[in-house]
C-alpha cells in the first residue's frame, strides 16, 4: 500500500444529468486540478420522448461499463438531477418570519405544489432586503426537490455500486464552476449573468461575484427550436437540429494564445498561465481559512483574463438565425431581459456588467449573438474545463477534447460543491 502523502486524491464521481444524457467527470484535489476521468453517456432521440423512469433503467446498465471503461475511482457521487426535477423559485420572506425563513419557504412552495411540506427538500440562498405591496420583505432564492425524487437518485446510486454524497441543483452547480473566478474581494463589484443554454431548458443565473443573486429556469431551449424549425420544413426534429447547428456554429478552439494570453505560440501562452496559476493558489493557500469542498478551486487568470470564461462572441459578421426559429428565439430575448429587469428591481444601482453562456446549444453561435445583441451586453461562450486541461491531458472518455466544452458546466462546477448530503 502506498504511504498517504503519496497517494493520489481524486474528487467525488460528479455526475451531470441532463436532457442529452450524464456527462460524467472527476478531477484530482491539489494544487493544479486535472480531469482525471471523463464520459459522457447519450440518450437517444428515442430515450428522451420516454418516461423518465425508462432513462434510469438505462443509466443502471450502462453506468458501471462506462465508469470502468474511463478509469473512474471510488465509490462517492456527487448528483446534479434532471432539470424537471428541482424547482427553482424567487420568494420574499415578511421580515417578521426571518428567524424561520426556511420553513416559510417550505410551506409556501408545499402549498403551490399541494403536498405535504415534509414530503420536500429545500435550500434557500438569501438574496437581500426588499419591499413588495409596502412590507418589507427578504429575498431568498429557494431550491426544491421531491424527497422521492433524491431517493430516485439514491437509488440509481446503489444500483450501481455508487454511494451519493451531495445533490446540487443545475444552477447552484454552475454558479461553482466559477468560485475561483470570483474569489477576490473587488469581483463583488462585478455583476455577471450566466446563460446555460440546454436542449430540454434554460438556466439563468445572475452573481455578484460568487454570490448569487437571482435564478431562474425558463422552458424555451434547443428542442423548442428544433421542434419550430421541424414544423416548418416538415423534417423530424433531429434533422431540423444537425440543419441548425450547421447553419449556426463557428468551431471554438481552446489552448490558443490568444486565448488565454499575451504569447506568440501556444507554448507559451499556457507557460505564462501556468505560472500565474501557481503564483495565485500560492497566495490563495496562504490566505485559506481551511473550508473543504469536493475539489480545490484555483485562480487560472493572466493578465485579467481567466480561460474558463472563454472566447468573446465575435461581432463581426454576425450569423444569421434560421428564419423558421426567430420568432421563439425573440421570446428567449424577451425572457432573459425580463430577468435582468427582476434584476434591476432588487439592485437599483447595479447593472449587469457581462453575459457569460454556457450548455450545449452555445455551440450556436448565431443563437449566442442573437441573444447578446438583444441583451445588449459584452458577451463569451463560457468554457470551465479549460482550467482543468491546462494542467494535464484530457482523459480518453472526454468528447473532443480540443474544442471549448461549455455544455460541461455544471459538471465542472460539482467538483467544487459541498459533499453535505
Amino acid at each position: 500500500m502506498p504511504f498517504g502523502m503519496f497517494r493520489s486524491h481524486y474528487s467525488p464521481i460528479l455526475a451531470d444529468f441532463g436532457s442529452s444524457g450524464v456527462k460524467l467527470v472527476q478531477s484530482t484535489v491539489g494544487d493544479l486540478p486535472t480531469i482525471s476521468a471523463a464520459a459522457f453517456v447519450p440518450f437517444n432521440d428515442d430515450l428522451r420522448s420516454r418516461p423518465i423512469e425508462e432513462r434510469f433503467e438505462f443509466l443502471s446498465r450502462e453506468l458501471p461499463e462506462v465508469l470502468r471503461e474511463n478509469h473512474f475511482r471510488g465509490s462517492r457521487l456527487v448528483v446534479a438531477p434532471f432539470s424537471q426535477h428541482m424547482l427553482v423559485q424567487h420568494i420574499g420572506v415578511p421580515s417578521t418570519e426571518a428567524e424561520r425563513a426556511e420553513a416559510f419557504i417550505r410551506l409556501q412552495i408545499a402549498i403551490g405544489l399541494g403536498c405535504d411540506p415534509e414530503a420536500l427538500v429545500v435550500r434557500t440562498n438569501q438574496v437581500c432586503e426588499t419591499t413588495r405591496d409596502g412590507t418589507a420583505k427578504v429575498e431568498h432564492i429557494s431550491f426544491a426537490m421531491s424527497r422521492d425524487d433524491v431517493m430516485r437518485y439514491v437509488d440509481l446510486a446503489r444500483r450501481t455500486k455508487l454511494n451519493v454524497v451531495g445533490v446540487h441543483g443545475e444552477i447552484s452547480a454552475l454558479v461553482h464552476a466559477f468560485d475561483h473566478v470570483n474569489r477576490r474581494g473587488e469581483d463583488d463589484n462585478i455583476a455577471t449573468m450566466y446563460i446555460d443554454l440546454g436542449y430540454g431548458g434554460t438556466k439563468v443565473a445572475i452573481c455578484h461575484g460568487a454570490k448569487l443573486v437571482f435564478a431562474k429556469s425558463i422552458t424555451i431551449a434547443g428542442r423548442t427550436i428544433d421542434t419550430r424549425i421541424a414544423e416548418a420544413r416538415r423534417c423530424t426534429v433531429a434533422e431540423a437540429r444537425t440543419a441548425r447547428l450547421a447553419e449556426g456554429i463557428k468551431p471554438m478552439r481552446i489552448g490558443s494564445p490568444a486565448q488565454f494570453a499575451p504569447s506568440n505560440s501556444a507554448d507559451g501562452g499556457m507557460a505564462l498561465l501556468r505560472m500565474a496559476a501557481a503564483k495565485a493558489e500560492s497566495d490563495e493557500a496562504a490566505a485559506s481559512n481551511g473550508s473543504s469542498v469536493a475539489a480545490i478551486a484555483t485562480d487560472r487568470r493572466v493578465v485579467g483574463i481567466a480561460p474558463a470564461l472563454g472566447t468573446a462572441i465575435p461581432t463581426d459578421a454576425p450569423r444569421s438565425v434560421s428564419t423558421e426559429a426567430r420568432e421563439t428565439i425573440e421570446s428567449l430575448a424577451d425572457e432573459l431581459s425580463m430577468c435582468t429587469r427582476y434584476h434591476g428591481s432588487l439592485y437599483r444601482d447595479r447593472r449587469i456588467d457581462r453575459v457569460v453562456f454556457l450548455g450545449g446549444e452555445a455551440r450556436d453561435t448565431g443563437l449566442c449573438q442573437s441573444l447578446a445583441s438583444g441583451l445588449r451586453l459584452p458577451a463569451k461562450v463560457g468554457d470551465p474545463m479549460a482550467r482543468f486541461l491546462v494542467n494535464g491531458a484530457a482523459p480518453k472518455g472526454l468528447p473532443d477534447p480540443q474544442s471549448s466544452h461549455s455544455g460541461w458546466a455544471v459538471a465542472c462546477g460539482l467538483a467544487s460543491s459541498p459533499t453535505d448530503l
